[in-house]
């Protein structure tokens, strides 16, 4: 049986993207997959433990997925891992162990929360002799040193390192720069991962909760993701074309612009959030019923709820089979 650790240098790195498409992809192949993440901030709610187990791991006959257990307090300093509880999360991995034939295991990331370094990550390949793959998100001025200090405290357990998010026009650099550089250093490099706009998208529900919307009719499609929000307007171009040019929109437009309402139905329009408080007419209501797309009201004007939307993308997240699906591509 194989344990395989991932952990990420800083949070929202993209770990559990990553375990989501090893899973996925280890089951298409016919693999039983365990999963574990020793430690959480929010051990009795912790979001990505909850994801898993309920949604990537609700069918298919996977091991169940323990709790985790709440950050040790001295994981910054010196011997990070208590004995006891060393023990306790050796027996749970070995318990997973034979009943998958992979373990996933979601490391800490090499930094705390508060910013602070952990020798957690370490001492949790050493304790559960597993292989590491360290994660790394994009960001300007990441170097070669950098990346081959994080990787060396995990000596010959290193399986490979990967950079994610990297934009468009910073790929050449990576490659022909970074990863070459850690390769001539023998560091086992993976590659790296394109920035993917559906990875920063939220959902139909995030949006209306955000906003303290409501809806119009029944909601549909509530878990269908949005990347882009388009602004409807006093536009020179036809409907069809202004509102076809993108997939996983949000129209934000007044509730008394049935016009531009009904001309964004035309697109690839995922919901439409009417503003200023007022009713939508039954012409609209009922295109957009056939079209299975929610219409959510708020009671601001465009203008302000454009600019209360532009704090929602921060709290983009990865609990979506459809983003797991899409990053197993990517990987």
């Amino acid at each position: 049986m194989a344990v395989l650790q991932i952990i990420g240098q800083r949070p929202r790195a993209g770990k559990t993207c990553l375990v989501g498409a090893l899973l996925a992809l280890a089951r298409e192949r016919g693999k039983r997959v365990g999963y574990c993440k020793p430690f959480s901030p929010s051990p009795q709610a912790d979001p990505d433990v909850a994801f898993v187990s309920f949604q990537l791991l609700a069918e298919g006959g996977s091991p169940e997925v323990p709790p985790p257990w709440p950050i040790p307090q001295a994981a910054s300093a010196g011997s990070a891992l208590p004995a006891d509880l060393g023990r306790e999360i050796r027996a749970v991995v070995d318990r997973l162990e034979a009943a998958a034939d992979l373990v996933l295991v979601e490391g800490p990331d090499l930094y705390l929360p508060h910013g602070e370094g952990s020798h957690l990550g370490p001492e949790l390949a050493s304790l559960l002799n597993s292989r590491v793959l360290l994660l790394f998100g994009y960001a300007k001025g990441l170097d070669t040193a950098t990346v081959a200090n994080a990787g060396a405290p995990f000596g010959n357990r290193l399986a490979g390192v990967a950079i994610n998010g990297v934009p468009l026009y910073r790929r050449r650099e990576v490659d022909d720069t970074l990863l070459r550089d850690l390769r001539s250093r023998g560091m086992p490099v993976m590659g790296a991962l394109p920035e993917e706009r559906a990875m920063l998208a939220v959902t139909v529900q995030q949006i209306a909760d955000y906003l303290g919307g409501s809806w119009v009719q029944e909601p549909v499609n509530t878990d269908a993701y949005v990347d882009r929000f388009l602004i409807g307007g006093n536009i020179m171009d036809s409907g069809p074309t202004y509102f076809g040019r993108f997939q996983h929109q949000a129209v934000v437009t007044r509730a008394e612009r049935p016009d531009i309402q009904l001309a964004s139905l035309t697109g690839a329009t995922r919901c439409l959030v009417l503003t200023g408080g007022a009713q939508p007419t039954e012409y609209v209501k009922a295109e957009a019923l056939q079209r299975d797309v929610p219409l959510i009201l708020v009671q601001e004007d465009t203008l302000t709820t454009a600019a209360a939307l532009g704090g929602l993308l921060a709290q983009a997240n990865p609990y979506s089979q459809q983003k797991v699906q899409r990053f197993a591509e990517l990987v």
